[in-house]
């Protein structure tokens, strides 16, 4: 987002119909954790501990990887207040713990990256009804001496908005802005720069971990996996197969497969939606 926009959308008193409340500043720091093999990614998640400028405690959050369809982001999404001083593990809320635990197998958790942001948050109302929060962030990136600063503005639907309710605000600000729509969190833009790694890629980062996981294993499932952790480092075909030995007729037909069903091709993959 440019500057210009920015300052537009920080100064507005209202959004399409929509009236705005006044603006709370939020500085947060977030760390995202996962295992060493990156378990929790590899199940479609991932993992984040907020801490916001003067509260006590923190909150963590597991949260699912992907959902962006038609200009609206639809994720799982698990919440709960952590107690300073609390491992993650420490949690109250029983439903994250066994989440973590069932990603993990019991493995440690380590920090894999974090991001610091500015927020400005106002509340979208109509009449008395609370129908969205509007999230106006400067967000900071460093990573291997590396760093990345960038604008971004987002619109979280509450229980008293519907559908059309955030319908009619994003094509409002499509309209008056000169905004581009990202299919990425703010946890999978981060990971993305930490990896140096392109946003348009074969694997999505879920798919990238899963097969990283199998491509050492000597069976047919690690082949494949290995395989396709080739294919999105940008190799052909033709390489490939002088590469592993692999006609390229199999490396064609496995590259095919998998556009069509993802990891579904590996049987023991499992990503059922949690209620």
């Amino acid at each position: 987002m440019e500057e210009m926009d920015f300052q537009a959308l920080e100064s507005l008193s209202e959004l399409a119909s929509y009236s705005l409340s006044e603006a709370k500043i939020q500085l947060n720091e977030d760390i995202f954790f996962d295992t060493e093999n990156r378990d929790i990614m590899a199940s479609g998640y991932y993992l984040r501990v907020r801490k916001s400028s003067g509260e006590e405690g923190s909150w963590v959050t597991v949260k699912s990887l992907g959902g962006f369809e038609g200009g609206t982001h639809r994720r799982e999404e698990y919440v709960s207040f952590l107690p300073e001083g609390a491992s993650v593990l420490e949690c109250p809320d029983p439903r994250i713990k066994e989440l973590i635990l069932e990603f993990t197998t019991g493995f440690d958790l380590f920090p894999l990256l974090s991001l610091k942001q500015k927020r400005v948050i106002r509340q979208v109302k109509m009449e008395n009804r609370i129908i969205a929060e509007t999230y106006l962030d400067r967000v900071n990136l460093k990573s291997k001496g590396r760093e990345k600063n960038y604008n971004e503005f987002e619109v979280e639907l509450k229980s008293e908005g519907s559908s059309e309710d955030l319908e009619t605000i994003r094509l409002f600000l499509i309209k008056h802005y000169n905004l581009i729509e990202s299919r990425f969190s703010k946890f999978e833009r981060a990971f993305l720069f930490m990896e140096e790694l392109p946003e348009k890629t074969f694997l999505s980062l879920r798919e990238r971990a899963f097969c990283a996981q199998l491509a050492d294993q000597k069976n047919i499932y690690g082949k494949q996996a290995h395989i396709l952790t080739e294919l999105d480092k940008g190799k052909s075909f033709e390489e490939l197969s002088l590469l592993l030995k692999v006609p390229q007729t199999e490396i064609k037909a496995l590259h095919s497969e998998f556009e069509e069903k993802r990891l579904s091709i590996f049987p023991f993959t499992t990503y059922k939606k949690r209620s």
